[in-house]
């Protein structure tokens, strides 16, 4: 039998013994079984069969507009799936949580930027737009190395004793220049007769008076020096006491002017024993002049002025004191070093930035909150007593910092980059935004250009939409694009969310982004952007375990209700 013919009665076997089987039963009684899919699956089913956001985006009309969410640099660099989710759906990835200038400025000054270096590197391959934030905020920043460029030079004091003449190094027999009133001759170094101190110089004879040549060690000058100090032995008859201790500086030998002091004795010096360091004559007494106070060189005249003297000198020692000093940076210069360390910090960014980013918020909450008209600052206000990290770029450049900044990131990223301002807390301090707006103005008058706005809200299912539209209203007004950055929670934890608030939050999304579309013109519309796009685990140091987002943060990222509100808010543009 061949192979085809095996088969086909194979074939028959199977059938014959089917039909004798069911034609042995009584009854063939047919049963269906039906399985209904839970309603959550079917939920979901419906939210997935949604497109991705970006879709429901009408260029049209609004070129500036992009559809952002936030994300880290650590999202990008590791190539999430979040990040990858996001590539889906968005056509901006914003950027505004990893610049730390205090994390970037190393000891010696340097910046380094590894991590914003590696994500512009995965994103330039995405063809995804690209904002970046912020560079200048007074945060976050590495103040104490700022604060150490501008702070006060102090120049320690020093103070010592030069002993100038010690007569060791001298022969036996050596004499001095003298101013003399006796025999030269006898005026000699000697071997001190107690065997202590080596040689010393032995003077005799009336109103004589050693001259010594000095030469100061090297960095001090005649000035710094306050007293000259004597070892001195002699008895009563001779130099221990008469009309007094002589000096005199001068520029040579010969005749000088002394100043007189008491005898040794009234210095303490005992009879006929070594008085060492007794004698102690203030130079001040000498009223030097200001030339000779900067004299490296000079001649000492020194001794006893007595009427028959024979009495022994040894180790003249110049005592001095350098009074500590401190050099103050005049604001000119401070200036000068700010402005370089803001230029290593954006320089470093915006070359790294310059192929990808193309929108960047340069300065970051620039608005004082009690008074929203002038810029934040901590003018007369002691850095150590500010906040730690805590560094005003402003108080040292001054109202043009923002200029300076925008002028510098357009210089090392590209000249055609948007350049907004982000400020906060609108919702509950409106006055920001005029603030913000004449700050804007005063930048614009600089010839640097701020094209838009971007904020930052917070929002809660219930929160007062009255006071969001004004808060979108003022903006609107200030005609300079908008960019929004938000997200939307039930006002609960994650674990206490129902699914009446998952609905409220759903027409919370739709009605905000309804109302930014409403209000801002589509001229202004720079876009929105999700601050949170999956809800917020419990880790997070932002609204910490909240369902802020259009996803869940597990399961592998599930739609939620927030989305089909964001959906048709955009479908409604």
């Amino acid at each position: 039998m061949n192979t085809i013919s095996k088969k086909l009665y194979r074939w028959v076997l199977v059938c014959f013994s089917t039909a004798t089987l069911f034609q042995g039963c009584a009854k063939f009684e047919t049963r269906e079984f039906y399985a209904d899919k839970p309603q959550s699956i079917i939920d979901q089913e419906t939210l997935d069969a949604y497109k991705e956001l970006k879709n429901y985006v009408q260029a049209t009309g609004q070129p500036d507009f992009k559809l952002a969410t936030e994300l880290s640099y650590t999202d990008l660099v590791s190539n999430s799936v979040l990040y990858r989710l996001a590539q889906q759906h968005f056509d901006q990835i914003s950027l505004t949580n990893g610049l730390r200038h205090l994390d970037a400025v190393q000891d010696d000054g340097s910046i380094r930027i590894p991590d914003f270096t590696s994500a512009m590197e995965a994103q330039a391959s995405t063809g995804l737009s690209t904002h970046v934030g912020h560079l200048l905020w007074h945060e976050n920043q590495g103040a104490d190395y700022l604060q150490s460029l501008i702070a006060d030079i102090i120049i320690p004091g020093e103070s010592g004793k030069d002993i100038v003449v010690d007569f060791e190094n001298d022969e036996l027999g050596k004499s001095y220049p003298m101013i003399v009133g006796g025999d030269l001759s006898a005026n000699r170094v000697v071997t001190d007769p107690d065997g202590k101190s080596g040689n010393a110089l032995n003077i005799k004879g009336q109103q004589t008076f050693p001259q010594f040549q000095i030469t100061l060690p090297e960095g001090r000058k005649l000035g710094d020096y306050l007293n000259v100090m004597i070892d001195f032995k002699g008895e009563g008859c001779c130099g221990l006491y008469g009309a007094g201790m002589r000096l005199a500086i001068s520029a040579n030998t010969g005749n000088v002017t002394f100043a007189s002091f008491g005898g040794p004795s009234s210095f303490g010096v005992p009879g006929g024993q070594w008085g060492r360091g007794l004698i102690e004559l203030p130079i001040s007494s000498l009223n030097l002049t200001p030339a000779q106070k900067e004299w490296t060189e000079f001649v000492l005249t020194v001794g006893s002025a007595t009427g028959s003297g024979d009495y022994l000198i040894d180790n003249i020692t110049m005592s001095w004191e350098i009074v500590g000093e401190t050099i103050i940076k005049t604001p000119a210069e401070k200036k000068e070093i700010i402005s370089g360390e803001m230029e290593k910090w954006i320089k470093a960014i915006g070359e790294d930035g310059k192929e990808t980013v193309k929108s960047w918020s340069v300065v970051y909450q620039p608005m004082d909150e009690d008074t929203p008209s002038e810029l934040r600052n901590g003018t007369g206000i002691n850095p150590d007593d500010l906040p730690t990290n805590t560094f005003y770029w402003q108080d040292y450049l001054g109202k043009d910092y923002a200029s300076i900044a925008i002028g510098m990131i357009k210089a090392y990223a590209s000249t055609n980059d948007q350049i907004f301002f982000t400020e906060t807390g609108l919702l509950d301090n409106p006055a920001k935004i005029q603030g913000l707006a004449d700050f804007i103005a005063y930048t614009d008058g600089k010839g640097t250009t701020v094209d838009g706005i971007a904020t930052e809200l917070s929002l809660n299912v219930g929160d007062n939409k009255e006071k969001v539209e004004s808060t979108l209203q003022q903006l609107a007004e200030t005609k300079k694009l908008i960019k929004i950055s938000f997200d939307i929670g039930t006002g609960t934890t994650t674990n206490q969310a129902t699914t009446a608030l998952y609905k409220q939050q759903m027409d919370m999304y739709k009605w905000f982004i309804e109302s930014y579309f409403n209000i801002i013109p589509s001229n202004q519309r720079a876009g929105i952007t999700f601050r949170s796009p999956a809800d917020q685990p419990s880790t997070s140091a932002w609204r910490p375990n909240q369902p802020v987002g259009i996803w869940t943060n597990s399961g592998g990222y599930q739609r939620k209700a927030a989305y089909v509100g964001v959906v048709e808010a955009l479908q409604s543009q």
